[in-house]
């Protein structure tokens, strides 16, 4: 009994199954997207069953027998007759032995991507946006010196996508723009244009992907040679000038000006103004540096960044180019001041002992014969104490011991010594104008 009510079940499954596949094939016969008629509908069915057969099992060129009426007569039949031929035409093109041969295929890849577009556009996931990246992509790759191709495929994709647009395609672009550039195949006006419309797309929606993708949009730029003080001037101070406020503007166009190594009077402009709404050392820094030639600004923006800066360490580096500043406008004084500034602040940074020493030996020429040579005294002390503090710095050390050599040849005789009532190896304290401090007697 079990037997009998088994079979029943198995054959009125067949039955059902038989059915609905009756039921499938008249279906795909009154589908317009196989056909215009039911017997090319029927045909079609067949070839997208044996395309798929075919390109599975790697036989492109059987394959293609099937997909060249599929894309004549039922464009629409699935998507994945077009992911598959351009799979095979990519493998076509990596095959080609001759230019002509492997432009036949890429042409016929971009065939592919625009009838997929004219069909498949309006997929909500895998629609226009998607094909135009992708063909955009894949021209890039396939014909990166066609400058003109690249800019119209890229420039469709963008379109449709807007500021969604996928930043990697937005590097791969302008990587090739950057690359036309170098071999002189583009004007730089174009290159600057490029990077100014493509800039902004990495201020919207911004994700970690985008943070990555816009170093290397920013470093593209830079790396093209372009990114020169006159060129970035001529892009950028219209922009500034026509929204001074933009702090983000600003903030690029610095970021811009200081990586090409601009010390320019536009930095200067740009820097300032970001500085009236946020002032930081390092900003100030910038200015000091663009302003080394105007001693009184420098200062005060060495000052400033010495105010607004909390860690010690960097405070003592400020204070010495300060002290530095001051040495080269000829106030060793001054100069002297700000090196033991930097002392106080980091007592083991051997520059802060070196500018000392330099203000030092500059001073000693306002007193006389022997208070002056006495003062190398404590001239060579200060630079002993740098080089103790640079011992891994070879160069520098090297250096320092040719300043000592000089200097102690400006120390006094034994005769200069005796007759001033002092003995080698005692200690001494040297008042040679503001040069002062205590030492130990030595001779020549």
């Amino acid at each position: 009994m079990k037997k009998h009510y088994l079979k029943l079940v198995l054959v009125s499954a067949a039955c059902m199954l038989s059915v609905a596949a009756w039921a499938q094939d008249e279906a795909y016969k009154q589908d317009p997207r196989y056909g215009s008629s039911p017997e090319e509908r029927h045909q079609n069915v067949l070839n997208l069953n044996f395309l798929t057969e075919k390109y599975k099992m790697k036989q492109y060129d059987e394959a293609l027998t099937f997909l060249r009426p599929l894309l004549a007569t039922a464009p629409q039949a699935s998507q994945n007759m077009y992911i598959y031929g351009a799979n095979i035409y990519e493998n076509k093109i990596a095959a080609a032995t001759s230019l002509d041969e492997k432009n036949k295929y890429i042409d016929t890849l971009m065939m592919i991507y625009d009838k997929r577009m004219e069909n498949f556009g309006d997929h909500a996931k895998y629609g226009k946006p998607y094909i135009t990246a992708l063909k955009a992509q894949k021209h890039i790759q396939y014909r990166p010196n066609d400058i003109a191709g690249i800019t119209k495929t890229f420039n469709e994709a963008y379109q449709v996508s807007g500021n969604n647009i996928d930043p990697e395609l937005v590097i791969l672009y302008f990587n090739a723009i950057v690359n036309a550039y170098k071999e002189d195949a583009i004007e730089t006006d174009l290159l600057l244009n490029e990077y100014d419309r493509l800039s902004p797309l990495f201020a919207e929606n911004v994700t970690p992907q985008k943070e990555e993708a816009k170093k290397t949009f920013e470093a593209l730029f830079v790396s093209s040679g372009a990114a020169n003080c006159d060129n970035l001037e001529k892009v950028f101070r219209p922009q500034v000038e026509a929204d001074p406020n933009n702090l983000d503007l600003l903030k690029k166009v610095m970021g811009l000006l200081t990586r090409a190594k601009c010390t320019t009077p536009f930095l200067g402009e740009v820097g300032e103004k970001i500085y009236e709404v946020e002032p930081s050392s390092s900003i100030a820094l910038t200015l000091a540096q663009v302003f080394e030639n105007d001693p009184e600004k420098a200062n005060k923006y060495l000052n400033d960044a010495i105010a607004a800066e909390t860690d010690p360490i960097a405070k003592a580096s400020l204070a010495t180019q300060l002290a530095g500043n001051e040495l080269a406008n000829d106030n060793a004084r001054a100069a002297a001041d700000y090196a033991k500034q930097a002392i106080e602040y980091n007592p083991e940074y051997g520059p802060a002992y070196m500018m000392l020493a330099h203000a030092y030996a500059v001073g000693t020429n306002s007193c006389g014969d022997f208070s002056r040579q006495a003062a190398f005294w404590l001239v060579v002390d200060t630079l002993t104490k740098a080089r103790s503090l640079m011992e891994g710095d070879e160069e520098q050390c090297k250096n320092i011991d040719a300043q000592i050599a000089t200097y102690r040849g400006y120390f006094p005789k034994q005769e200069d010594i005796f007759f001033n009532t002092l003995e080698v190896g005692s200690g001494y304290t040297v008042n040679c104008g503001w040069v002062s401090g205590r030492t130990t007697v030595r001779a020549r």
